[in-house]
This record gives structure tokens, C-alpha cells and sequence, in this order.
């Protein structure tokens, strides 16, 4: 492959709890190369640093690059953030409170790094190169263990005076319903996320009910993957297909909440659950979505499946620092 002309060159980084991505961007946004590491979240800070570099390291050697290469960095992190100072004020995925992730990051690859919430970046991604490209005004949402949501309003990231707005998952869509994470009772998350779905089915095997995911989930303590819940789907598991249809029912009361204040031209559904079941799953979401929408009779707001998988976050984080360090008035050091 030939490089000359493809810079310059960007590295993106998904940061999560259980995974972290990075990939090396050139200027027509293709992916050059790639890499994926396990994230060490239990041992704190300095040793998500020093893998998220070997990562990069590992993305630049797949692309035939070297540090000297690249321009920038952006990285999309979990838990509330600073985007201006680079700090991660907290994450519990990651066992980091206060830490200056974007500083330290930039200070190894002597290069400027951008910091930004992973949904956010993910969103963005989505926007401009997957499923939201030719709009302006979207809601992405990704549904995994929890549900994070991401407004774009005028082709613009938009978080509000607090800046925390997007939090889709933290709307109440069922009063006095189940305990969430955040404290409060009802929210979507607690209701539609993977989370939430292994909970009921636990539930339902400590009353009796069969289901193929009973070794899986009593092996795991709980936990469930994507994939091994669409596998019960094809095979008509009764207990796994009610549970998905009670999840998608209440994130489209979710989405039909925030289409009738924000009245977005499209919903963009990702994340490993959406990604695991497919267009089904996006059907059942859209279907209970439309069955509480009042501002929409026409239905012009569209309710799509996320087009980028994984590379959501990678192309969303290099797109917003090449937006801020690489245009004319902000050139790389």
C-alpha cells in the first residue's frame, strides 16, 4: 500500500472498559492500520497510558508508520470528562478519578492529543462518515452494558450548559421501575441495556423458566455477551426473545421522549447489541419509537442501524483532532 499523499495522519483511539482500539487515519479518513489490546482497568492510570501507547505503536507498525509520522491524536474515554484540560474527573469502567489521560498521553507521543467522552466520539464518527452523513441534526445511541447516548444539533456536538447532555440513557422511562447505576429508578439503561436483559433472564431461570442461556449466565456470574444473546435468538429461545422485546419496547419510549422535544432528522442505533441482533432489533426499537411519537405523524424522523461497528470511535476521535489541531489556524507543533 502506498502512503504518499495520505497524511497527514491521525491516530484514533477507542478507549473502554474491557478494550481498547486505536487505528492510524490518513487525511481521506481510511484506516491505515490497526490495533487492539485488552485494557488493564483494575491497576489505574499509568498502566492504561503505557497500553494505550503500545497500542498505538502496534496501529503505526500495521500501517508502516512511526510516531514521527503523525500529526495528532484523539481519544474517546469513558466517564465524565474535561474536554479542555484533558482530565478523566471519574470513571468507574476504568478505576480513575482525576486523571490527566490527554497530558500524559500527549507528553509520551509528543504530539497534541484531544480527549473527548467515548459515546460522544463514537456519535461523531457516525455523523460525518457512517450513518448520519448527509444530516445535520441526530441522536446516536449505543447500547452495550449500559446506554450512552450523543446530540448532534447543527452538525455540532452538542452538550449543553452542564456538559453532560446526551445522557439517553439516564432518561426515566418507567417510574418506580428497577435501580440504576446512577441511583435513580426507572432510567432506560436499567431498563434496554445488555445489562439489564441478562438481569431479567437470571431472573427468569431462578423461577423455572428454560432457556439456552442458563450454563452462560450462571458461569459468568451474570454476565452476558452480544453475540451468545443473538445466538439464543436463532434459536428461538422464548426467554432471550421476550427480553429483547421488552429492552427495544423501552428505548424506543426513550427515543420517541426525545424526538418529540428535539425532533432530530435520524436516530442512529449502534453499539454491541445493535450490532449482535441486527436489523430486527432496530425494527423493534423503531416499532415501539413511532408507537409514542406525537410531533412525527408524517414520519419524517428515520431510525437507523450505525453503519461503522467498531471504528465508530477510532474515526470520530482522529475526525475531532484533525478538526482542532489541523486546520488553518491550529498546525501541529
Amino acid at each position: 500500500m502506498s502512503l504518499q499523499g495520505a497524511g497527514p495522519f491521525v491516530v484514533g483511539i477507542d478507549l473502554g472498559g474491557t478494550k481498547t482500539l486505536a487505528g492510524v487515519v490518513g487525511a481521506d479518513n481510511q484506516i491505515l492500520g490497526r490495533s487492539k489490546r485488552s485494557t488493564p482497568a483494575k491497576e489505574g492510570g499509568p498502566a492504561i497510558v503505557q497500553t494505550i501507547v503500545q497500542c498505538v505503536d502496534d496501529a503505526l507498525k500495521n500501517a508502516g508508520l512511526t510516531r514521527d509520522d503523525i500529526a495528532a491524536a484523539g481519544i474517546g474515554s469513558p466517564g465524565p470528562l474535561n474536554p479542555e484540560t484533558g482530565v478523566v474527573l471519574f470513571s468507574a469502567n476504568l478505576n480513575i478519578r482525576n486523571f490527566p489521560l490527554g497530558p500524559d498521553l500527549s507528553a509520551i507521543l509528543n504530539r497534541p492529543v484531544l480527549l473527548q467522552n467515548d459515546v460522544r466520539v463514537g456519535g461523531y464518527g457516525e455523523f460525518r462518515l457512517g450513518a448520519g452523513v448527509g444530516y445535520q441534526n441526530i441522536v446516536a445511541a449505543f447500547v452495550g452494558t449500559g446506554i450512552g447516548g450523543c446530540l448532534i444539533l447543527d452538525g455540532k456536538i452538542f452538550t449543553g450548559s452542564t456538559g453532560n447532555a446526551g445522557e439517553l440513557g439516564h432518561i426515566i422511562v418507567k417510574a418506580g421501575g428497577p435501580k440504576c447505576g446512577c441511583g435513580a429508578h426507572g432510567c432506560v439503561e436499567a431498563l434496554a441495556s445488555k445489562t439489564a436483559i441478562a438481569h431479567r433472564i437470571s431472573k427468569a431461570i431462578r423461577k423455572g423458566h428454560p432457556t439456552l442461556l442458563s450454563d452462560k449466565l450462571s458461569k459468568k456470574s451474570g454476565r452476558l455477551k452480544s453475540g451468545e444473546l443473538a445466538d439464543a435468538i436463532a434459536h428461538h429461545d422464548q426467554v432471550a426473545i421476550r427480553e429483547v422485546h421488552r429492552a427495544a419496547h423501552y428505548l424506543g419510549v426513550g427515543l420517541s421522549g426525545l424526538s418529540n422535544v428535539l425532533g432530530p432528522e435520524v436516530f442512529i442505533i449502534g453499539g454491541g447489541v445493535a450490532g449482535a441482533l441486527g436489523e430486527p432489533y432496530v425494527d423493534l426499537v423503531r416499532a415501539s419509537a413511532r408507537r409514542h411519537m406525537l410531533t412525527d405523524p408524517d414520519k419524517k424522523i428515520r431510525i437507523v442501524r450505525a453503519a461503522l461497528g467498531d471504528d465508530a470511535g477510532i474515526l470520530g476521535a482522529s475526525l475531532l483532532a484533525r478538526e482542532k489541531f489541523l486546520t488553518d489556524n491550529h498546525q501541529p507543533r
